[in-house]
C-alpha cells in the first residue's frame, strides 16, 4: 500500500495567507473607491500613489490581523475589516455631504453615546426598511462566519506573537511613535491643520485622522503667553477702567433690579434671504419686526450646518474656540472641570441658573458639561412628551410654554438658556407637515424638484421658530419685571442641494456665511444703537454690558477690547491675534485675574501696543 502523503504546515496555511493577501487588495480597491483622495481609477498607478493606499488601508489591515489572532478565523476577521473600512468611509462621505467637514477623531466620542445619539442618526435614514433589513443581513452572516474553521497557525506563540505584535503597531500609530512619524509624515502628506478639508483631500481619510490625532486631538497643554496678555491689557487698560465702572457704556441702563435674562439658540436659524433668488420681505417677519427696537446684526459661528455644541460653547463661555488647538467637540474635550463663563457669572450674582434641551441629557455630554458650566439645573426630553413632536423634534412652541412656565416663578432673577430642536435636519424628509401650508412656501427661484423639497421643508420649520420667538418676545415685553431675551441661530441648516443649485447673493461660500442675532430689553430700544456684526463668543459680553451687569473683569475687558478689535477678528471666530489669545487661555485657566490685579494698579496705557489690524 502506498502511505498518504502528510499535509505540510505550508499547505495547511497557504490558503489563509493567500486569503489575506486577496484582503489586502479588496480593502485597497475598497478604499480607493471611497476615498477622493486615492481617486481609484482615475489617478495613475504609480509608486506615490500605492503608497498612499497602504497608508490608509493599514490600520484596518492590522485590525484584520488583529482579530484573526483573537478568534483564529480568518475569513470572519477580514470581514469585519471590511465592515469597519466601508462604515468608517460612508460615515466621512456622509459628514462631507452634510457638514462639509471629513471624519476627525472627536466624532468617534459618539460611540461612547451611541444610545442617545442613535435615535437622531436614525432619522437621517428615512422611512425605508432597507437599511434595517441590511443590517440584519449582515448582523447574520457575520453570526454564521464564527462557524469558520479554526486558523491552524494562529495557535501557541505564534497566535500570541501575531496578537502582541499588531497589538504594539496599532498603538504606535495611535500614539504617534517615532517610526510611524516617518510613515505619516505631515510634510509629504501635505497635511495643514488650519484646513482639514484640504488635508483630507490630499492624505486621504485614514492620513488626515492619524495626523489631526497626533497633531492636535490629544489634549493640549495650553501654555498661554503672559507677557502678550499683559501688554494687550495694558494697551487697553484705560478703556477696561472705564468699564469697570458702574453703568458707564451706552448699552448699559440704571436699573435696581437685576434683569432676568432669556438666551434662545435657534436650531439651524439663517435668513434665506441671503440666498440667490430669494424673495424680498419674506422670511423671519417676528425676528425682522423685533430687531426694529433691538439690538441685531450678523453673528459668525464656530461651526457649519452641524455642531450645535461649539456655538454654544462659545455663548455660555465667550472662549473663542480657537483659544483651544484641536478641540473639536469642547463638551467631550475639555469639560472635565469647571469652567468660566456668564452662567458663573450670574450665579455669583444670586442668579438661578436653568438649562432647557428637548434631547437626552446624555447626547453631547450636556450632563457633565452643563454641571462644568454652573447650571443649577438642566431640563431635559424627559420633561417633554411626543405630542410636542413637530415632524420628527420637540416643536418649539413646546419649549417656549417651558420657558415662560419657568418665569412665573417668583423670587431670585433668573437665566434661562434654551436649545430649540424643531427645525434639526435632515430637510429631505419630514413627516406630519401640513400638506397645504408646505405648498404655499415661497421658496427661491433656480431650485429643481429636489431643492424645492428640502428648502420647503425648511421654511415650514422656520417659520415656526420665528413664529415662537415673536410669541416669547411679546409675551416678556409684558413682563413687570425687566427681562432681556438673547437670540441667535448657531448654524446654517444642511442643506447641500440648495446651496449647490443656487448660491448665495454675496457670491460668498456656505460655510462663510453669518446667521442673524438679536437681543430685546422689554424696558426700552436698543434699535438706536445700529446694527452690530460680531462673533458668538463676544455676545455675552454685550449681554452683561446691556444688562447692566459687572462682576467680571474678562467681560468687561472683552468689552473694552471690541471697539479695538481689528476687523478680522469681529469676521471670524479664527485667526485669533496671539494676545487674544492668551488672554482665553488665562481665563480658562483661572489664572488672568492676578494680571488684570497687576495692570490695572498700574499707570495708563500706551496705546501703541494695542492689536494691529
Amino acid at each position: 500500500m502506498t502511505a498518504t502523503p502528510q499535509s505540510t504546515p505550508l499547505k495547511r496555511n497557504l490558503p489563509h495567507v493567500l486569503w489575506l493577501l486577496l484582503v489586502v487588495v479588496i480593502f485597497a480597491i475598497s478604499a480607493s473607491w471611497l476615498d477622493p483622495a486615492l481617486g481609484w481609477p482615475m489617478h495613475a498607478v504609480d509608486g506615490a500613489h500605492l503608497g498612499l493606499v497602504a497608508i490608509n488601508i493599514l490600520p484596518f489591515v492590522l485590525i484584520v490581523l488583529l482579530l484573526g489572532a483573537l478568534t483564529r478565523r480568518v475569513v470572519l476577521s477580514s470581514w469585519i475589516g471590511l465592515l469597519l473600512l466601508l462604515a468608517s468611509h460612508a460615515a466621512n462621505t456622509v459628514k462631507l455631504q452634510q457638514l462639509d467637514m471629513p471624519l476627525l477623531p472627536g466624532d468617534f466620542h459618539f460611540l461612547e453615546e451611541i444610545g442617545s445619539a442613535l435615535p437622531l442618526f436614525v432619522h437621517y435614514i428615512g422611512t425605508s426598511f432597507l437599511p434595517v433589513l441590511a443590517a440584519l443581513g449582515l448582523l447574520a452572516l457575520t453570526l454564521a462566519l464564527f462557524r469558520e474553521a479554526a486558523w491552524p497557525l494562529m495557535r501557541g506563540w505564534t497566535r500570541a506573537g501575531v496578537a502582541v505584535v499588531t497589538l504594539v503597531l496599532g498603538v504606535g500609530i495611535f500614539q504617534g511613535w517615532t517610526p510611524w512619524r516617518a510613515v505619516y509624515s505631515a510634510e509629504r502628506l501635505a497635511f495643514e491643520p488650519w484646513s482639514v478639508v484640504d488635508s483630507a483631500r490630499k492624505a486621504g481619510m485614514v492620513g488626515n485622522l492619524v495626523l489631526y490625532n497626533w497633531e492636535l486631538a490629544k489634549r493640549q497643554e495650553l501654555h498661554p503667553d503672559r507677557n502678550a496678555a499683559r501688554d494687550l491689557v495694558r494697551a487697553n487698560v484705560d478703556a477696561l477702567r472705564e468699564r469697570l465702572l458702574p453703568n458707564t457704556s451706552s448699552l448699559a441702563m440704571p436699573s435696581g433690579t437685576q434683569p432676568d435674562i432669556v438666551i434662545i439658540q435657534s436650531e439651524s436659524l439663517f435668513d434665506p434671504v441671503r440666498l440667490n433668488g430669494a424673495p424680498k420681505n419674506t422670511y423671519l417677519p417676528n425676528f425682522h419686526r423685533l430687531a426694529k427696537r433691538g439690538l441685531s446684526g450678523e453673528l459668525q459661528v464656530p461651526t457649519y450646518a452641524g455642531g450645535t455644541i461649539r456655538t454654544e460653547f462659545e455663548v455660555l463661555t465667550g472662549l473663542a474656540l480657537a483659544f483651544f488647538p484641536g478641540v473639536q467637540y469642547p463638551y467631550f474635550e475639555i469639560a472635565d472641570r469647571p469652567i468660566p463663563g456668564i452662567v458663573r457669572t450670574l450665579s455669583r450674582q444670586g442668579y438661578q441658573t436653568t438649562a432647557i434641551h428637548p434631547n437626552s441629557g446624555v447626547f453631547w455630554n450636556r450632563n457633565q458639561a452643563y454641571q462644568q458650566i454652573g447650571f443649577d439645573r438642566f431640563v431635559d426630553d424627559k420633561a417633554f412628551s411626543k405630542d410636542d413632536i413637530v415632524g420628527l423634534f420637540t416643536g418649539d412652541a413646546a419649549l417656549t410654554d417651558h420657558v415662560l412656565a419657568q418665569l412665573d416663578q417668583d423670587g431670585p432673577p433668573q437665566l434661562i438658556f434654551a436649545v430649540t430642536m424643531e427645525n434639526h435636519g435632515p430637510f429631505d424628509w419630514r413627516p406630519g407637515l401640513d400638506a397645504e401650508r408646505l405648498a404655499a412656501m415661497r421658496t427661491p427661484a433656480g431650485l429643481d424638484e429636489g431643492g424645492e423639497y428640502w428648502m420647503r421643508n425648511y421654511l415650514y420649520l422656520l417659520g415656526d421658530a420665528d413664529h415662537e420667538l415673536g410669541r416669547l418676545a411679546d409675551a416678556l415685553q409684558k413682563r413687570k419685571r425687566r427681562t432681556l431675551l438673547l437670540f441667535y441661530g448657531d448654524h446654517l441648516p444642511a442643506l447641500p442641494p440648495v446651496y449647490q443649485q443656487i448660491g448665495f447673493a454675496d457670491g460668498k461660500a456656505a460655510k462663510t456665511q453669518p446667521v442673524p442675532w438679536l437681543l430685546l430689553d422689554n424696558r426700552r430700544k436698543l434699535a438706536e444703537h445700529g446694527p452690530m456684526d460680531t462673533t458668538s463668543w463676544l455676545l455675552p459680553s454685550i449681554l452683561l454690558e446691556t444688562a447692566g451687569i459687572g462682576g467680571d473683569r474678562y467681560f468687561a475687558t472683552l468689552a473694552a477690547l471690541r471697539d479695538s478689535l481689528p476687523a478680522n477678528v469681529m469676521a471670524s471666530s479664527s485667526g485669533l491675534p496671539d494676545e487674544l489669545r492668551a488672554l482665553g487661555q488665562l481665563r480658562f485657566r483661572n489664572e488672568l485675574e492676578p494680571i488684570l490685579d497687576t495692570v490695572l494698579a498700574g499707570p495708563v496705557a500706551d496705546a501703541d501696543v494695542a492689536i494691529a489690524p
